[in-house]
């Protein structure tokens, strides 16, 4: 399906409308399998107090109604490019994803909210054959996620708090929306990798921890991927002049990490901590 036939609602223009990013980081060995070049898409649904990429959601609205992105003094932040230029830029580490068995992963902010875009870049690496992961909240339309679950090789799929009201409490939405894509993800032939980002009193406790088990229990999905608190995002928030809400809160110990990652493998999960 051309991109000019999509939906307004997963960030559809032309085929030669721009993407716009702000960072591509590579040799990144976290964000899938192998060595890859993560790209990061502007604009995010979620205001996560823990999210250690502000500038998603600073410099831009959290759609296009809300703001527009800033331009000018920080265009040296953000970019704007072509399927094409995009393309060509993640083509000048081929060597090290043949070496690794790694590619290249979408990220953010939320890359489903530039969905129509995405999936153009999706499909151009499929056709280089460049293995390909979409690192998603899952807060976005159905149609954006099963457009992009079409094309990727893998979805790695953030899990932030299994209750709703929490979930609210913590990112600014709930999370029914994110349960009912992972559901569908689930009859989807892709392969999906589940992210737990540990935020300390707020879904590391044995008994949340369990709730988010049962509820993956009813899906195929078996890797879990445990992301644990860092305050690396603290002082980007102090340049935006934002408020950390986290201010205060220390990451986990190992022995706290080892206590997670043994429940998470004594319910018959794989987990793996910080990929």
């Amino acid at each position: 399906m051309p991109i000019a036939a999509l939906p307004s609602e997963v960030g559809a223009s032309s085929d030669d409308a721009p993407g716009q990013i702000f960072d591509i980081k590579r040799f990144s060995t976290h964000d899938g399998p192998g060595i890859r070049t993560t790209v990061f898409f502007t604009h995010c649904p979620l205001r996560c107090a823990w999210c250690h990429n502000p500038e998603a959601f600073a410099l831009c609205g959290a759609n296009e109604e809300e703001d527009a992105c800033a331009s000018d003094e920080d265009e040296d932040v953000l970019q704007q490019m072509t399927v094409a230029e995009m393309v060509k830029e993640v083509e000048k580490d081929v060597a090290y994803y043949d070496r690794s068995g790694g590619g290249v992963t979408v990220s953010g902010g939320e890359p489903l909210m530039q969905a129509g875009f995405v999936e153009a870049f999706l499909r151009e690496c499929r056709r280089r054959e460049l293995h390909t992961a979409v690192d998603t909240s899952g807060h976005a339309s159905q149609t954006a996620v099963e457009m992009v679950a079409q094309w990727a090789d893998l979805i790695l799929y953030d899990i932030k708090s299994i209750d709703d009201e929490s979930h609210a409490l913590w990112t600014g939405v709930g999370n029914k929306r994110i349960l009912e894509n992972l559901k569908r993800l689930n009859d989807l032939e892709v392969e999906v990798w589940i992210r737990l980002p540990l935020i300390p009193g707020v879904n590391d406790d044995p008994v949340t921890l369990e709730t988010t088990l049962t509820f993956l229990q009813s899906t195929r999905f078996r890797r879990i991927s445990l992301l644990p608190y860092h305050r690396i995002g603290e002082g980007k928030y102090r340049n935006l002049g934002l408020d950390y809400r986290m201010g205060g809160v220390e990451p986990h110990s190992p022995e706290q990490l080892e206590r997670i990652r043994r429940q998470i493998a004594e319910a018959g999960f794989e987990p793996h901590i910080g990929h």
